[in-house]
C-alpha cells in the first residue's frame, strides 16, 4: 500500500504542470470522511491538474474491493461556480461537472467575496464568518455558517485553493471532513 501512495505522489508531482490551483498545494493524499444516516465512508482524495481542468480524484475499499473515479472541474468552473455538487461517488464514474458547479472547494469568486466580506453565497444560501481559530495544511480555516439553516462549513484560507475541510449540520444529512 505504501509503495502505491509513494508511485501516486510521484506520478502527481510530474504531471501537475498546469497553473491551476492545486498546483503544489496539496500534494498528499487527503482522507475526505463522509458521514450520511449513520454510515461513515472514507474516501482516499487527490487532486491534479492537466490542461485547464482540475480533477478530484477520489478511491475507496468496499468490499473487499478498490472503487475509484473523478470529478473534473473547467476553469470556469473553479473560478465562478455558484454551488457543490453532492453528487455520490459511484465506481468507474467519472464526472465532468457543470460550471456552476465545484465539489469540495469554493469558486474562486465566492471565495474573494469571503475574504472581501466576510460573507458569500452558494448554494443559494448566505454563509457569514464565524471564526479563525482553527488551522490545516499551515493554513488558517475560515469558519463559516448559514444563519437561516446552521449549516457550517470550515474553509481553508488559501486564495488558490478555498477547500471545503469540513461540513456540519447540512440540512442534506451529507457532512464531511478532511483528514491528512
Amino acid at each position: 500500500m505504501m509503495k502505491k501512495q509513494i508511485i501516486l505522489t510521484l506520478f502527481l508531482c510530474i504531471s501537475c504542470a498546469g497553473s491551476l490551483p492545486a498546483q503544489g498545494i496539496v500534494s498528499d493524499t487527503l482522507l475526505f470522511v463522509y458521514s450520511l444516516h449513520g454510515q461513515t465512508r472514507k474516501y482516499q482524495t487527490t487532486f491534479s491538474e492537466k490542461q485547464d481542468t482540475l480533477y478530484m480524484h477520489w478511491g475507496i475499499e468496499r468490499n473487499l474491493k478498490w472503487q475509484s473515479g473523478s470529478y473534473a472541474m473547467s476553469r470556469a468552473s473553479v473560478e465562478q461556480a455558484i454551488r457543490l455538487s453532492f453528487l455520490q461517488p459511484e465506481d468507474g464514474n467519472h464526472v465532468c461537472l457543470p460550471a456552476e458547479e465545484t465539489v469540495a472547494l469554493l469558486s474562486l469568486s465566492a471565495y474573494r467575496l469571503l475574504k472581501e466580506r466576510d460573507t458569500f453565497v452558494y448554494n443559494q444560501t448566505t454563509y457569514s464568518v464565524v471564526d479563525k481559530k482553527e488551522k490545516a495544511l499551515g493554513r488558517p480555516l475560515l469558519h463559516v455558517k448559514d444563519t437561516v439553516e446552521g449549516c457550517e462549513m470550515w474553509i481553508l484560507d488559501h486564495p488558490r485553493f478555498p477547500l471545503v475541510w469540513r461540513v456540519r449540520n447540512n440540512p442534506l444529512g451529507i457532512n464531511w471532513t478532511v483528514e491528512q
